[in-house]
C-alpha cells in the first residue's frame, strides 16, 4: 500500500494524527508545511497515495502546495484530502481540487473512512 503524507504546521496535531492513522494500518509520512511536503514527495517511492492537507502553515501555506503539486506531472494525480479549523476553506479545498473537506477539530472514525475511501492503493 502507497503512504499517506500529512502535512500540518502544528507538530502536536500532525503527530497524533500519524499514530491514529499508523494504529489504522497506514503508511504515514509527515511534513511541518507546504515546502518540506513537496521535498517528502520528491524523495518518496513510493508515492503517497494521498496527502492529508493543512491549509494555514507557515512557509507555504496549502494552496500553495497544493497548486505547485498538480504543476508536476509525477504529482497531480495524487489525491488531496484538506483539513482546515477554516469553515471558509470549504470553498479553497475545491478550489485546489481536493476530494474531500474535513474541518478541524476531526472525528477520529470519519478521518480514517476518509482516507481509506480516497489513498490510491496501487
Amino acid at each position: 500500500m502507497r503512504p499517506l503524507l500529512v502535512v500540518d504546521d502544528d507538530a502536536d496535531l500532525r503527530e497524533a494524527l500519524e499514530e491514529v492513522l499508523r494504529d489504522a494500518g497506514f503508511n504515514v509520512l509527515g511534513a511541518c508545511n507546504g515546502r518540506e511536503a513537496l521535498e517528502v514527495l520528491a524523495q518518496a517511492r513510493p508515492l503517497p497515495g494521498l496527502v492529508l492537507l493543512d491549509m494555514m502553515m507557515p512557509v507555504l501555506d496549502g494552496q500553495g502546495f497544493a497548486q505547485e503539486m498538480h504543476a508536476m506531472p509525477d504529482w497531480k494525480d495524487i489525491p488531496v484530502v484538506i483539513f482546515s479549523a477554516s469553515a471558509s476553506n470549504a470553498a479553497v479545498a475545491r478550489e485546489v481540487g481536493a476530494c474531500a473537506y474535513l474541518r478541524k477539530p476531526v472525528d477520529v472514525e470519519v478521518l480514517v473512512e476518509t482516507v481509506g475511501q480516497h489513498l490510491l492503493r496501487e
